[in-house]
Parts: structure tokens; sequence; C-alpha cells
């Protein structure tokens, strides 16, 4: 997980914040009293009628700024997720001053347009304010922190959100930790009951919540990879032993051009998580188009056959049950800014389903070509979801 790319926020944002509100409602209501605004062309559409959600992360700028953005999001989307604004530096900045505004002006988005919302993310080794940081020096206070956090934002949302990232990106046995568990704040203050701590707060603050582990770099064939993955299984089996109440695990899904993709390993790996009784969600799709020539039309091309190709082996398992894009649009996506991840060439990544201009590219018809495809799981899949 990254931070995502958010500009400068306007002065006056107060009304913004309205509008995208009312626009919202005013869209529900043209639907005859119906909140569901997605298309029946697009890409959530095309994912339900397997049992699938498709949606996006929202950056807060251009939703507040943009009603194209909005409109775009609305039309392809059935699930939204806020990039940054419940993650705690943006909602907790100061110790005596939460800041909920763009997490509820997403959620009232999501509300007027008939999508559901899930929540990024409670605990994590990175967007920790600093006055945190500062807490979390004996376990005592980092436990009564960790408690009052978890109450703060998954209270604020309780009984709204699908499904909760509790822990992210805790993968790490190149680090040498316990349990293969990756350098933390969290495991510095609390040791590795961290992790089962986290998910059993969620659970006392809002029991309706999928708790889900969000881990990055595990699509990707490599020696390294290798090595994660069987990290992430060995600590599933056993949070699953003790009764943590973990529900979901997430795939990142960033794939990266410069590494190679084994789909035999890959699918093996999904069917493994399977096993253990999970579902499954894709949180962050995208794909780095780094390797690939400047050419737009070639590289339009390698970008829908690598999609493809990971997304026929995720959708033919029967616990994924939701695709979530890192934006929806070109013009949002970290790639551009991220310094590891920019081409060398300047030119902007073509790596997701809609253009500048919140127009389809070629990668939104792989996407969509690859739902319509898709077994038919819904009635596994609907199970999964009341489970």
């Amino acid at each position: 997980m990254i931070f995502a790319r958010e500009p400068d926020r306007a002065a006056g944002g107060g009304t913004d914040r309205r509008a995208v509100v009312a626009g919202g409602l005013a869209l529900a209501a043209g639907m005859g009293g119906q909140a569901r605004a997605w298309a029946r062309d697009g890409l959530h559409a095309a994912a339900r009628a397997k049992g699938l959600a498709y949606g996006s992360a929202v950056n807060i700028t251009p939703l507040r700024r943009d009603p194209a953005y909005g409109r775009a999001i609305a039309r392809e989307c059935g699930l939204v997720v806020a990039e940054n604004e419940m993650k705690m530096a943006h909602a907790w900045p100061q110790p005596e001053r939460p800041a909920f505004a763009g997490g509820d002006e997403t959620a009232a988005f999501a509300r007027a347009n008939g999508q559901s919302l899930r929540g990024t993310t409670l605990v994590w080794h990175e967007a920790l304010p600093a006055w945190a940081r500062e807490r979390m020096t004996a376990p005592r206070e980092a436990e009564a922190l960790m408690r009052r956090w978890i109450g703060l934002i998954a209270g604020r949302y309780r009984g709204r959100i699908e499904s909760w990232d509790v822990v992210n990106e805790i993968c790490g046995p190149q680090d040498g930790r316990e349990g293969g568990l990756r350098n933390s704040p969290w495991l510095d203050a609390l040791g590795p009951r961290y992790v089962d701590l986290a998910f059993a707060i969620l659970r006392e603050v809002d029991p309706l919540a999928a708790g889900v582990w969000n881990e990055n770099d595990l699509e990707p064939a490599a020696d390294w990879v290798e090595r994660r993955r069987a990290m992430v299984l060995k600590t599933l089996e056993g949070l699953l032993a003790r009764g943590v109440p973990v529900r979901r695990f997430g795939l990142q899904g960033h794939l990266n051009s410069t590494l190679p993709f084994d789909e035999r390993a890959f699918r093996r790996f999904l069917a493994e998580i399977a096993a253990l009784g999970l579902s499954i969600e894709i949180t962050e799709f995208d794909v780095d188009d780094r390797a690939y020539p400047a050419d737009i039309a070639v590289r339009d091309r390698k970008v829908s056959d690598f999609a493809r190709r990971f997304l026929d082996v995720a959708l033919d398992e029967p616990a994924l049950l939701a695709v979530t894009t890192w934006d929806i649009t070109n013009a949002n996506t970290w790639l551009d800014v991220n310094p590891q991840r920019r081409r060398r060439d300047g030119l902007p990544q073509r790596a997701l389903p809609l253009d500048d201009a919140y127009g389809r590219t070629p990668l939104w018809q792989a996407m969509r070509t690859a739902f319509v495809d898709a077994p038919d799981h819904r009635a596994v899949r609907a199970r999964l979801r009341g489970g």
C-alpha cells in the first residue's frame, strides 16, 4: 500500500464537500429512488454477474473538485475505499483533533451511489503521525493507542464498512524478526501479539466488518516471493488456530512488468489460502508498465495481456470476492510520482482502466472481458460473504 497521489487541498473545501454529497444524492434520486448508480455496461455490472464486486480507491481531492471523477467512480464501481482519508495520519493528525471530513465524504458518496465501502487501514508501519509514534514506547501505551484508534475510526463507520484492512504489509522475512514479521513500531512495542490484538479489537468495535490481512509483493514469480508466501500461509494457520477473527486475505495486486509471473504458482497460492477457509480480495490492482515500450498501442496491449493473465487465474478462484483498483484513472496513478516506479522515459504510466479524460482504456476492456468470461461462482461467494 502507498500513500495516494493527492494534490494540495483547495481552500473553501466545505462548499466542495457539500456539492459532492448533494450531487451523489441527486444522482440516486434521478434513478427513481434507486441508489445504484453503476452502469449496466460498466466493470461492476460485469463482475456482479459472477458474484464479484469491482471497486476503486477514491482520491478525495478530485472527488471534491471534479464532478466527472465522481461520475466515473459511480458509473464503474460497486465498491469504494478511501485512498488516504481513513489512515491514521489523515484521520487523527493531532492527539485531540480527529479529522473525519474526508472519510465522511467518501462514506456519503458510497451510500448515495449504492456502493459498498471497505476501509484501509487500521494498523500499518506507515501513516503514523509523529505524536502517535512518540506514545508507542511501552506495551501499555501502545495497546491503549491501538484500542483508542480502532475505536475511533472503526466505531465511527460501524455497520457501514464491509471489510477493514486490519493489518497491512506485515510480511517481512528479510528483517529477521520473530515469525517473519516486518519491522514496525507496533512490533517493537507489543511484540507479535499486536496482530492478534488488532483483529480482536475490530471484532469488538464492529463485529459485522470482515477483518482483512492486506499484503504486498505476493504476485510475482521469484525465490524471495516464495519465501513471503510461505510466511503468509504459516502465519495464517497460526492465527486461525488461535481463534483470531481474520476472515479475508487481501492481495494488493500491484502488477510489475519488470518481474515474471507464473500462473500455476499463483493459482496454487490462492487455493492454499482458500483451503484455510478464508475469502480473498484483490485490493489495490494496477499494472506498472516500466518494462514496456513507449508506443502507446504496444504498451496498452502488453498491459492488457498481463492483466488478463493475472485476472484469469484470480477469477477462477471461488474464494475471490472483489477486485479493487488503486484509483480508476491514469491521471491519479501513484506510479508516476513514486521514484522507484516512474518510467525512465518520463512518460505517464498506462496503469488503470480509465484515461485522463475518464475514457475507457484497453485495460478496461481486458478487465471487463475477464469478468464476463470468468466462471460463475455466485453461490460460493454469497456464502462466503455471509460468513
